[in-house]
């Protein structure tokens, strides 16, 4: 949940359930696609969203200037085609002419410069993938030209994952999306049908211009909290697929249940005090590297992640062009090393790491990090944390845990993880290597890109600023034949046009 809020933990706490089709209409399209949720929507406003857990409901209220396709490249939306001009700072749209939004409205340039802004000045997860954004301008009627302050690699690939959400302009004023949604999307909130915190209704929206592309008349979205009670319900039919935990695929396969997958997520520590604020021992690279020794990660995939996944030292996706599979032989598990560098840092009695717990996240992990990096001197003091305050626990602590969503577009990683807007860089940590060649990926060619982001992946990893353990799939674990998925790369779920009948 690419994954991945935008990419944090809601990726691994988001689980979405599909339950059996209602039946066809005379043109054969289903009536109804049931959906489950674990995250209630914290507010109907995508400028104010932290995205993960709300991603479903916004696909289905609104519509957005491009898409991605499964592979994760930027496919047409409202915005049919598009040009750069010979710097990459100049980005035009041309916008699909006649469109239909979902209320009826007639969509034209006038509504994206607002929308987009909106997003910019937010508060939400999305803001960040906008700060490149200068101004907006308005050529004609179908034609919107995004003036940048600098390249953007990312931005294509931003505006198709929900930096674009298309909303009526009256609608962005004042604060009546945080408890009602302007739809303009393929399907409208039905009131009468929705129980809030437990369980939301969407009926059709025939009017809108893209509406063959969604052959469910309805969408019922139930929140369900039990990871138990869900691949119970897939494995008794009652639901026909599921998606989320790893923890919960082996199960699946053993039920004999078909499980479809694509790369998503990066798992590990976030070693977020690389400046030894809050433990001065984190400042030393050897210590963030005896981290990394001291944590059995092959062992974690193998034995908890239960195969899911493979071992990966790097944060990046591997379709992305900064994943280098060379780097991935790093970190052996190595508890003699690990001490060895603790000994050569000053901290041959090694020291205390507080830590927030999120045992409903993170349970089945935490006592192996907690006792293993105890086995070599780092004393893991956790400290109970309710799911609601996780992102508040990463500037509160010096390490966490994450399940952290990834783009086929490494530039967009880079975004959500270096950045001194990303989530978890709370303590907005640089680094002169760090900025020139996250400078060489944004303006260089794509050869001069690529070659870039592999140095970055290989500096980050040497440097130690995170500890990851594994880069693992998502899965949908499917039960009927009633529902078809086309999975895409760096997102949690598919995208509700993706989710077809299979007959």
């Amino acid at each position: 949940m690419k994954r991945s809020l935008p990419v944090a933990a809601a990726a691994a706490a988001s689980v979405l359930v599909l339950a059996g089709c209602g039946g066809s209409s005379g043109s054969g399209a289903a009536d109804t696609l049931r959906l489950g949720v674990v995250l209630n929507p914290t507010t109907w406003d995508p400028a104010n969203s932290d995205g993960g857990g709300n991603t479903l409901f916004f696909q289905a209220l609104y519509d957005t200037l491009l898409r991605l396709t499964p592979a994760g490249d930027p496919a047409p939306g409202l915005a049919e085609s598009w040009s750069y001009n010979a710097d990459r700072t100049v980005l035009t749209l041309k916008l699909r002419q006649g469109a239909k939004l979902g209320d009826g409205t007639p969509f034209d340039s006038s509504m994206v410069e607002p929308n987009l802004t909106a997003i910019k000045d937010g508060s939400g997860g999305f803001a960040a993938s906008l700060a490149s954004l200068k101004s907006v301008k308005a050529t004609d009627a179908t034609t919107v030209e995004l003036h940048l302050d600098a390249p953007d690699p990312g931005l294509l690939y931003n505006l198709g994952l929900g930096a674009s959400y298309i909303l009526p302009p009256a609608a962005l004023k004042g604060d009546g999306l945080t408890t009602k949604p302007a739809p303009t999307g393929p399907y409208s909130l039905d009131a009468a049908g929705t129980i809030p915190g437990s369980k939301y209704t969407f009926t059709k929206n025939d009017k809108y211009w893209d509406s063959g592309s969604y052959p469910y008349k309805k969408l019922t979205y139930t929140v369900l909290t039990d990871d138990t009670a869900r691949l119970n319900a897939v494995q008794s039919h009652q639901v026909d697929a599921v998606t989320g935990k790893t923890t919960m695929i082996e199960a699946a396969k053993s039920a004999g249940l078909n499980v479809e997958s694509a790369p998503l997520d990066w798992q590990g520590l976030v070693i977020a005090d690389r400046a030894g604020k809050m433990v001065p021992a984190l400042a030393d690279a050897r210590v963030r590297r005896a981290i990394n020794y001291a944590i059995d990660a092959a062992g974690i995939v193998k034995s908890i992640d239960k195969g899911s996944g493979t071992r990966s030292t790097q944060i990046f996706n591997p379709s992305g062009e900064a994943y280098d599979t060379a780097l991935n032989s790093r970190y052996p598990y190595d508890p003699k090393k690990a001490k060895q560098l603790l000994a050569e840092a000053g901290y041959k009695d090694g020291f205390t790491l507080p830590m927030a717990s999120f045992s409903s996240l993170w349970g089945a992990w935490e006592p192996v990090f907690k006792e293993q990096l105890g086995a070599v001197g780092i004393k893991v003091k956790f400290h109970t944390t309710q799911p609601s305050d996780i992102i508040k626990s990463f500037s509160e602590y010096p390490v966490f845990m994450v399940t952290w969503q990834t783009a086929k577009e490494s530039y967009v990683d880079i975004l959500q993880m270096l950045s001194k807007t990303s989530l978890i860089n709370p303590q907005k940590t640089t680094d002169p290597k760090v900025e020139s060649l996250v400078e060489k990926m944004q303006t260089g060619t794509d050869q001069e890109r690529a070659a870039a982001g592999k140095q970055l992946s290989a500096y980050l990893v040497d440097q130690a600023w995170f500890n990851p353990w594994a880069s693992l799939n998502n899965a949908v674990m499917i039960g009927g034949k009633s529902v078809k998925f086309d999975l895409q790369t760096g997102n949690l779920v598919p995208a509700l046009r993706f989710i077809t009948p299979a007959s």
